[in-house]
């Protein structure tokens, strides 16, 4: 790990060769990030507290004062980084958020080393580039751009990076519980939550985060006398299971809209076809009814209703004997308007009272937060300096981030990552994880315009 000293020097000596100050702040955030990667931040490595210590020391080096940050958290692995930006008042602070952890990755199935920032034609690649260092280290980077020019905020931003999201979420949980000002705070702002659609030459939208859905997890259980595989009968544990988990299959949980979904699918209007237009807009007037495109596009659908879905299965004893006993776990999303009673209550409805039903997981309610337009303006102003007039669409979120932690408590949170979507596909969380480098430029220009806004 790199002396932050040496971080600041490098600045100052791209400077000396006449580069333009974009071309610092570019050249920081790439170092920044380069350094992040080359820290493996994954659960088993438990290195998540030194990517958070090497953030504060770049911060130190570029003139924060140590008695404004502070590396800590649940645990001594998964410790994140809790920084000030002071600003004038520090009444009504924002928080801005990232997470540096990452998950594993099978390093001898990559096209280069996970661990090492490689870039290739216009691609930096590495574990956590675009899940979620890069987010990260833009952060870091437009803290010590805004801090060389000077700048003053009107109120107090806090930057909390976060060393467990990838696992329990405990570091963000961690910071809620534990710092007053982050309690306080007006709105929160998550670089790992919404992003942008289309290309770098033909970008479509600002995809807004405002909501998530909610994670839910139950068993299903059955049981059964047994007997010898030898005198087989009806009756029969893992049977009962496969019938039970088919019921869930088959069922659907009605459209249910909320504001962010309702934004979601007015814009999807703009550029449906007629046939899709149409179910839309019926969609959007509330009628209940089958839906072809919420059967053929399984993204649309998973926004609009709560899912359900057997992810594991565990049956039987041995291979001559009838299973006593059969166990599936059903992870369900719930749209956050759902009542997580009212979904396990379908489910113990859906599969009989022969099958046990229980719960497995704690549900931690995350209202979507309201697009007010203040925020509508800071998010289209901040990205129209990168890409003018592109529409900010409101977005909501199938899985979870850290911003669940600041929602369920009242705070409102909005994934605004902007950085550009890949051309081949996300690759967070799988092999070759990359991110563009010019998207990468545009994420920090856009940061760097919304600070100054705060």
């Amino acid at each position: 790990m790199k002396n932050l000293k040496f971080t600041y020097l490098f600045f100052m000596l791209i400077a000396a060769d006449a580069f333009s100050e974009e071309a610092q702040f570019y050249a920081m955030g790439k170092t920044v990030l380069g350094e992040m990667v080359a820290i493996e931040s994954t659960e088993t490595e438990g290195m998540a507290t030194k990517v958070s210590e090497y953030a504060e020391s770049v911060l130190i080096g570029n003139g924060f004062a140590s008695n404004d940050l502070e590396v800590a958290g649940p645990t001594d692995q998964s410790k994140g980084l809790y920084a000030i930006y002071r600003g004038e008042s520090s009444k009504e602070p924002v928080v801005v958020m990232a997470h540096v952890d990452v998950v594993p990755a099978v390093k001898g199935s990559w096209t280069t080393d996970p661990f090492k920032m490689t870039e290739i034609e216009g691609f930096l690649h590495g574990r956590g580039t675009s899940d979620n260092k890069g987010g990260a280290a833009g952060l870091v980077a437009t803290f010590v751009k805004l801090r060389s020019e000077g700048f003053i905020p009107k109120n107090d931003i806090i930057m909390l990076l976060t060393g467990d999201e990838e696992t329990g979420m405990q570091s963000i949980r961690y910071f809620r519980d534990n710092y007053k000002n982050v309690q306080n705070a007006s709105f929160a702002l998550n670089s790992d939550g919404g992003y942008l659609t289309g290309t770098m030459k033909n970008p479509e939208s600002f995809r807004l985060q405002s909501a998530e859905k909610v994670y839910f997890s139950v068993t299903l259980t059955t049981k059964n006398k047994g007997g010898h595989s030898s005198i087989p009968r009806r009756d029969n544990a893992i049977y009962d299971l496969a019938d039970a988990i088919k019921k869930i299959q088959e069922h659907d949980f009605p459209v249910s809209l909320n504001e962010t979904t309702y934004g979601t699918l007015e814009f999807a209007m703009k550029s449906a076809s007629d046939s899709d237009k149409s179910q839309i807009q019926s969609i959007l007037n509330g009628e209940e009814k089958k839906y072809e495109i919420l059967e053929t596009n399984r993204g649309m659908n998973a926004i609009l209703r709560t899912t359900c879905v057997a992810t594991k299965l565990n049956g039987g004893h041995a291979e001559n004997a009838l299973p006593v006993s059969a166990t599936a776990t059903v992870n369900c999303r719930l749209v956050p308007q759902a009542d997580s009673d009212e979904v396990l209550s379908k489910i113990k409805e859906l599969v009989g009272n022969n099958v046990e039903v229980m719960p497995i997981t704690d549900v931690r309610k995350s209202p979507p937060s309201p697009i007010t337009a203040e925020i509508q303006e800071l998010i289209a102003s901040s990205i129209h300096t990168v890409f003018p007039n592109l529409p900010v669409v409101p977005t909501m979120s199938t899985g979870a981030t850290d911003a669940i932690a600041l929602r369920s408590s009242g705070i409102s949170v909005y994934g605004t990552s902007a950085m550009m979507s890949d051309p081949t596909g996300y690759r967070g969380h799988g092999l070759d994880e990359r991110i563009e480098i010019s998207a990468f430029n545009a994420s920090l220009d856009f940061w760097y315009a919304l600070m100054k806004q705060l």
